[in-house]
């Protein structure tokens, strides 16, 4: 659209545009991290990681230790932002959702996210020297330059975070955790915010806690008056004919939806085809170091449901299946992780949670960090509700 404006305020415009497009391209521009570790790293002199204790490695759950030969990959160090980074962080996501700024919806790419939210690169390379020196194999670092993942047995985990590793049983399943709250060197404190992936509790589907679902050869019941919702059902219900005839039926989109099993195309296939949708097959992405693709009972149901529905509702999407393989220490969370550090798609769905008393004070505080990164980014992450 073209717009006339008297020559006095035309310049007063154009100013007004080139000052708020300086403002936007310096608050974009990367700022190198300062270095935060100013000390050597040293196990000598540890310091506990307040809430890395499993709420679930409880004595009278302990069944024994955990074989120190047996080998971890994919371990994480999750590192927490500088005070100054977290008021960076915080004031840009509110330019990016004020329509009034000119930061509005300016999302970053995560190198740029890296670039100014990240550790810097001096202490990413401390860190990665003290990890080998405890005998583990660097894995991969974050390209957000925010977390490291490594390898080795459980014995040198014990050792480098001064723990033990026990095998639990709780509900009839055997687990695996380290029994005591973990120590970190002292000069880490305050730097780093979780050390993930050293225990097999997984996360579960939220349609799991609370009852187990039938089913059913029909949509809709005439004996029973139960009733079950087709797509086309749902369409009615929430009014979605007119705007999906209008063309907004998520063509453009990319939705990922978060999982910790594989799941097979012919279940998608016989939904769509049952409810009279086109026939699309979603992208599998497998989340790397996370093992060989398996398929887990307890979860496959659930991914089947949010892979098809997502389709049914928004048929011109792009439906990505990002998942963990075989490695159980491995779970949705890193799903999650890697589809917002890898920047995979600009909606995320997850289905999976748990009452907060039953994971790691270390694991949410993770978790609220990735979050943070996903707004900035421009990913919206959607939660299921109404499951219980």
């Amino acid at each position: 659209m073209t717009r006339l404006l008297p020559s006095t305020h035309m310049g007063l415009k154009v100013c007004g545009w080139l000052a708020a497009g300086a403002l936007a391209a310096s608050t974009l521009v990367a700022q190198s991290p300062a270095t935060r570790i100013r000390t050597e790293i040293s196990s000598t002199a540890a310091s506990p990681l307040k809430g890395s204790l499993h709420p679930l490695a409880q004595a009278q759950f302990d069944t024994g230790r955990l074989s120190g030969e047996t080998r971890l990959g994919g371990i994480s160090i999750v590192f927490s932002r500088s005070a100054a980074q977290q008021a960076d962080l915080e004031a840009l996501i509110a330019a990016q959702q004020n329509p009034s700024s000119p930061l509005y919806h300016q999302w970053l790419t995560p190198d740029q996210f890296a670039a100014r939210f990240g550790m810097a690169q001096a202490d990413l390379n401390k860190v990665q020297t003290w990890l080998q020196q405890q005998g583990f194999a660097i894995d991969s670092v974050a390209r957000s330059r925010n977390m490291i993942r490594f390898s080795g047995t459980t014995g040198q985990v014990e050792q480098a975070f001064q723990t033990q590793m026990h095998t639990y049983t709780v509900a009839g399943q055997k687990h695996f955790a380290p029994s005591t709250e973990l120590k970190i060197p002292s000069s880490l404190v305050g730097v780093v915010a979780a050390v993930g992936n050293l225990n097999d509790f997984r996360l579960r589907p939220m349609i799991q806690t609370s009852r187990k679902v039938q089913v059913r050869p029909a949509f809709t019941s005439s004996v029973s008056g139960s009733v079950f919702f087709a797509p086309g059902d749902i369409k009615t219900a929430y009014d979605m004919t007119p705007l999906i005839s209008a063309g907004l039926d998520g063509t453009g989109q990319s939705i990922v939806v978060v999982g910790q099993t594989s799941i097979q195309n012919a279940d998608i296939e016989n939904f769509e085809n049952a409810a009279v949708l086109p026939v699309k097959d979603p992208t599998p992405v497998l989340v790397p170091g996370s093992g060989n693709p398996e398929a887990f009972a307890g979860d496959q149901g659930e991914s089947d449901l949010d892979v098809e529905w997502s389709g049914a509702i928004a048929p011109g999407a792009e439906i990505v299946f990002v998942y963990t393989g075989s490695a159980t220490n491995f779970g949705v969370f890193d799903s999650l992780e890697y589809a917002v550090d890898s920047k995979i798609g600009n909606i995320i769905s997850a289905s999976y949670g748990a009452c907060e008393a039953d994971i790691t004070a270390t694991q949410a505080t993770a978790l609220d960090s990735v979050l943070q990164q996903a707004i900035a980014q421009g990913q919206s992450v959607m939660a299921a509700s109404g499951d219980e």
